[in-house]
């Protein structure tokens, strides 16, 4: 919540810079970008937690109970791979990131790089719980 309204307030002072004032700031969107990419991130980690991904209910719910159960445990190993390869380009990002800066405030990008593999870790702990409910419908 925090970082929806400092991005709302940045932007909001970004347009107002640039249409009243006359005069643009140079570093909202500096951190505008920053706050959205963070926000992605634990935004996608909390859609994990909440299950509110993107799932086909459609396809899903026509499948027979077996197939259903099959699907009910892929779908949480899918994000775990996925994640997985988010924290391991994320720690590939925070490498590169120590080289470089914001061009106008020149704040590490490290800072917003290590917003990557945190919420890939996040998404795997959040995958765990359905994974291993998933599991032990499998083997009932």
């Amino acid at each position: 919540m925090v970082l929806m309204v400092v991005l709302s307030v940045d932007l909001f002072l970004g347009v107002f810079s640039r249409y009243v004032m006359v005069r643009t700031f140079t570093w909202y969107d500096e951190i505008a970008r920053g706050c959205f990419v963070w926000l992605t991130l634990l935004g996608a980690a909390v859609g994990v937690k909440r299950h509110a991904h993107f799932r086909l209910h459609i396809v899903v719910d026509r499948l027979s109970p077996r197939l259903r159960q099959a699907a009910v445990f892929l779908l949480p190993l899918v994000v775990i791979i996925f994640a997985g390869v988010l924290i391991q380009q994320g720690l590939v990002f925070l490498e590169l990131g120590k080289f470089q800066q914001t061009p106008v405030m020149g704040l590490p990008k490290t800072w917003i790089y290590v917003a990557i593999p945190i919420g890939g870790v996040l998404m795997i702990l959040y995958s765990l719980g359905p994974l291993w409910r998933a599991i032990r419908g499998l083997i009932r």
